[in-house]
């Protein structure tokens, strides 16, 4: 459900939230100095609001990193007031024998279910095999009941964290398909293919990846997966911000096909067929008696017909101009 509230609010948040920045920095200077609020038509006003676009943007995605953090909650290891840098035995039995004199049935009753997490959090970590499947894999890797050695941790583990890769690949097809988020496309797959392999390098080698172990003096409390998971959640909304802040900057290209343009001007020849008409007809009266009306009349409609198009249809005025200055080129060329 988090994600989910999560992906709406990148949907929806930033424009609104960009707006109402807008509006209170403008409110801030007209106060301040009022020249220095540019009018709604001119350039220097898009600017100001691409830049509270970007900037909204940039906190979100600092507020969406801060709050994967909060939601992974307490991990086994700060539960016990440890920390997985320098975790050691000993510490674990002397905060186990705390806990126990706290939470047993025996003394306090109502502590009951905590105990039992309590209970099973210290079975994980004082078993080295599955502390370090616990490290690498998080608590679902630990929940195997047949697994005996660190193969077997391994083996069930590897699939499913794979597994979420497959599922990140099938959403960026889904959405180039869609034609959603084109901006750094080769470099989503190149960052799911470098996520996959770094925590398919935490779950089969003995030492963390370098990367892991620096993002760990960071926040000593958090464990490998967790470090993996909160880059997991950086890189899609990363990418996310991207594709919301690149389209305020970047010209869109124009992607006129002939057919669109053929519907373009099939419309303004309607719109404008009528008045050339009776334009012309009014040029015929002119050259009347000449023998030169109808020749005059003819010509006329056709210039007249093809400039009322153009004049009528900006997109097909400027596809039409663009393909003309590269027609001219190429013929010069």
């Amino acid at each position: 459900m988090g994600d989910f509230t999560g992906m709406l609010g990148w949907l929806f948040l930033p424009q609104f939230a960009a707006n109402l920045v807008l509006k209170t920095a403008h409110w801030v200077l007209l106060r301040l100095s009022p020249r220095m609020v540019p009018h709604q038509s001119t350039s220097a006003y898009v600017l100001h609001q691409r830049i509270s676009y970007a900037l909204v943007i940039a906190l979100y995605l600092l507020y969406t990193m801060w709050s994967t953090e909060q939601n992974l909650g307490m991990n086994y290891y700060h539960a016990f007031g440890l920390s997985p840098s320098d975790f050691s035995e000993s510490q674990l039995r002397r905060s186990f024998r705390q806990v126990s004199l706290r939470l047993h049935p025996d003394k306090n009753p109502e502590g009951h279910k905590q105990f039992i997490v309590m209970q099973h959090a210290y079975k994980v970590l004082s078993n080295p095999l599955s502390r370090f499947a616990y490290d690498r894999a998080g608590q679902a890797a630990v929940a195997c009941q047949s697994c005996k050695t660190l193969g077997d941790y391994m083996l069930m583990a590897i699939p499913r964290r794979l597994s979420v890769y497959l599922a990140y690949t099938m959403g960026c097809v889904a959405m180039q398909v869609f034609r959603v988020g084109k901006y750094g496309a080769f470099w989503q797959y190149m960052a799911i293919g470098a996520f996959a392999a770094l925590e398919l390098t935490m779950l089969t080698s003995t030492k963390e990846p370098g990367i892991i172990r620096a993002l760990l003096v960071l926040a000593p409390h958090r464990t490998g997966h967790e470090m993996a998971q909160i880059l997991q959640q950086v890189m899609v909304c990363f990418f996310i911000a991207l594709n919301q802040i690149v389209p305020q900057f970047v010209p869109q290209e124009k992607n006129v096909s002939s057919l669109e343009l053929a519907k373009e001007l099939m419309t303004a020849i309607k719109a404008t067929k009528a008045e050339v008409g009776n334009k012309s007809r009014r040029l015929a009266d002119v050259f009347k008696g000449s023998g030169l009306e109808r020749v005059m009349a003819d010509e006329f409609r056709e210039e007249l017909q093809l400039s009322m198009t153009l004049a009528s249809s900006p997109k097909f005025q400027a596809e039409f101009t663009d393909r003309l200055k590269t027609s001219r080129q190429a013929s010069s060329a």
